[in-house]
């Protein structure tokens, strides 16, 4: 764990030092700060080393680094850093827990919007690869694709972060944009709701033309499955 700032009384801290030697200051202020990223070992080698000094110059700084930290088995510990690193640790650990549940989700939702689209996506390869005048249903009408009309559907880039245009959304345009604070909002709103299903219900009445599609997915989203779920008993 790596911690690059701390919080620093400046008149505290002048003040708790105002009674060191320059040479004490200057030991004492190196293991302070060296005691927030690890371990001091109670060892006058090492913490010259530390210290960037001479071992006779932590000899001499001795009474000194006895008075400003605590003896913990063969480490000295400072309690002000000692709190900092635990509050850095609880800090990790929900930022480490709330990734892996958002990751979770969304590798969920990737497996199911992936799997139906496996045959469709075959199917497409097997007909690039004909040659152009094979590609023909059974009674050799040629396909004609059916094009869609302006207007009917936003740009890509109002719904989800990217460019182009999109005929029709999927689960994982919508889950795909959640970030942790509006899955556990959603969570809150709908609790006992499954998201991947929310999600699907969602983006088959936008693709059916029975609502809207929102400028803000990661904004509507989560609004609309409130109200969704207020209608509806589990």
């Amino acid at each position: 764990m790596k911690i690059h700032t701390v919080q620093l009384n400046l008149e505290d801290f002048d003040n708790g030092t105002s009674d060191l030697s320059p040479l004490e200051f200057g030991i004492y202020t190196r293991l302070f700060l060296a005691s927030y990223t690890r371990d001091l070992p109670n060892d006058d080698e090492k913490l010259a080393r530390i210290a960037r000094c001479k071992i006779s110059e932590i000899k001499k700084c001795r009474k000194i680094i006895d008075a400003k930290f605590i003896k913990v088995e063969n480490f000295l510990k400072n309690n002000r850093a000692e709190k900092e690193r635990d509050r850095y640790k609880k800090i990790s650990e929900k930022n480490k827990n709330n990734a892996s549940e958002r990751w979770k989700i969304k590798d969920s939702v990737m497996r199911v919007a992936c799997e139906p689209q496996t045959e469709s996506h075959a199917d497409r390869n097997a007909t690039a690869m004909l040659p152009n005048n094979q590609h023909l249903t059974p009674n050799n009408t040629p396909i004609i694709k059916t094009p869609t009309p302006r207007g009917e559907f936003k740009k890509i880039g109002d719904l989800v972060e990217g460019v182009g245009v999109k005929k029709n959304l999927s689960v994982i345009d919508v889950v795909g944009q959640l970030q942790t604070q509006q899955i556990q909002e959603i969570q809150k709103v709908a609790k006992g709701w499954d998201i991947e299903h929310l999600a699907k219900v969602y983006v088959d009445g936008i693709n059916s033309g029975k609502r809207e599609p929102p400028n803000s997915i990661s904004k509507a989203f989560p609004k609309w499955c409130e109200n969704y779920t207020k209608k509806i008993k589990l």
